[in-house]
């Protein structure tokens, strides 16, 4: 009776890990109080369920069925998919791993405690329970962000990554329970420990390649979306000025009939109105970039913002299309765009979260010098004498790294300036590009 009430009692403390690691990887929130009673009635039921199983099985029958109850409590409780349940009670399995042998090599080695005291008192005890349940928690809060990357993957259509990642939990589970019989009777685990280690490493290394293929792919995906949007627009162009040539072939055939000159201004204004009303190409605002990759670039990034529901406005003057823009050397041009990248890339965060979503680029050319100015609306309060200077960035701790990257890209080239200007609205920041040559030549 006194075991049935010890397992009882563990039960209690392993349902609650798996409800806490499932809450704190899922960011959910508790809800309402109906929402509440729900989750006490499957963690009750769940309880009962982990009871018997860990009564009337054992070994890797008994780690399996357990892996199994966590993925259907984990799919009712916080609504995961089918594939994300299981991958998270094995992800979790396997982690308890680590609080279960931090708890055994303290008893042992921190307490003095002998292996027939530990197995025979401690193991399965309401202290041991406690102390596993703790430390699963505290690993799970500090890994949260990549556990979270990790279950957040399309995995629910990866039958093989599953498949693999069950065969590991097998495997680790052999090892880990001829680590507990071969502990009890000598100290030769040494080659366990390393198997179940090795394993666990290669599981979320297969998940870290799987996730570097997702991006690499999303990236890809995103490039070709752009390049469609890119063809659309050469075509909106052509069609443009295929329509503008049968116009400007109706109004010489009007003239040449000699039609009242009130119905051909008629025709030209009606003409004007549908250009101006018509949906004008957003690639024509990067016009008079040099093709260089500064339009691309531009072209780029515009469509980016637009994704994120944007409101982008662009200016460049047409002085640009002949300047020295497109014909910087290598260096310099690398830095440019390395520079106006950071800058873009910041613009676009910091006014996707904000308000009014505004974001403006504009390019002219004041005394024979280059002045691009990134202009966008954004929240947070900004303090002027730690950009750039240091780690900080409006974006929260942690960023701020491209600006840095910026500074020591400004402190070695001799012809970009950078400043900066807060408004109450507006983060605007001001890049200059001085004609190298206009100071060669005088």
């Amino acid at each position: 009776m006194s075991e049935n009430y010890s397992v009882f009692i563990s039960s209690i403390f392993m349902m609650l890990s798996v409800f806490i690691f499932g809450k704190i990887l899922s960011n959910k929130k508790i809800g309402n109080k109906k929402m509440i009673i729900r989750y006490i009635i499957l963690i009750i039921g769940a309880i009962v369920l982990h009871t018997i199983i860990f009564l009337q099985f054992n070994g890797l029958l008994k780690t399996l069925l357990l892996c199994a109850m966590y993925s259907a409590f984990l799919y009712c409780t916080f609504s995961m998919g089918v594939g994300k349940s299981i991958v998270c009670s094995i992800i979790y399995t396997l982690l308890m791993v680590i609080p279960d042998l931090i708890t055994l090599a303290g008893v042992i080695y921190i307490f003095n405690l002998t292996k027939e005291q530990c197995y025979n008192t401690v193991a399965g005890g309401i202290i041991s329970n406690l102390s596993v349940t703790l430390i699963m928690t505290l690993i799970t809060y500090i890994l949260r962000k990549p556990l979270r990357k990790l279950i957040n993957m399309n995995i629910s259509s990866n039958k093989k990554l599953i498949v693999v990642s069950l065969l590991i939990l097998i495997a680790m589970s052999i090892f880990f329970y001829n680590l507990i019989k071969t502990f009890q009777f000598n100290d030769d685990i040494a080659g366990f420990l390393i198997a179940i280690f090795a394993l666990i490493t290669i599981f979320f290394y297969i998940f870290k390649q799987k996730m570097d293929n997702n991006n690499m792919l999303k990236k890809y995906d995103n490039l070709l979306d752009i390049m469609k949007n890119y063809e659309s627009d050469i075509e909106e162009q052509r069609t443009l000025i295929h329509e503008t040539r049968n116009e400007l072939t109706t109004i010489r055939g009007k003239i040449k009939d000699k039609e009242k000159e009130s119905e051909i201004i008629e025709y030209i204004d009606s003409i004007m109105g549908d250009k101006v009303s018509s949906n004008m190409s957003r690639f024509s605002k990067f016009k008079y970039l040099p093709s260089n990759g500064l339009k691309g670039f531009f072209y780029y990034k515009f469509t980016e913002a637009e994704r994120k529901e944007i409101n982008v406005s662009v200016n460049i003057s047409k002085q640009i299309e002949n300047s020295f823009l497109g014909k910087l050397d290598t260096k310099n041009f690398k830095d440019l765009a390395r520079i106006i990248g950071v800058y873009v890339d910041n613009a676009i965060e910091a006014s996707s979260i904000s308000d009014e979503k505004k974001l403006g680029i504009e390019m002219y050319l004041i005394n024979n010098n280059i002045d691009i100015i990134i202009s966008n609306t954004y929240v947070n309060d900004i303090d002027e004498e730690k950009v750039g200077k240091e780690r900080y960035s409006t974006k929260g701790k942690n960023r701020g790294h491209g600006l840095l990257l910026v500074r020591r890209i400004l402190n070695d080239n001799k012809i970009i300036t950078s400043k900066n200007e807060i408004t109450d609205k507006l983060y605007i920041q001001k890049i200059r590009i001085k004609n190298d040559k206009k100071e060669k030549d005088q």
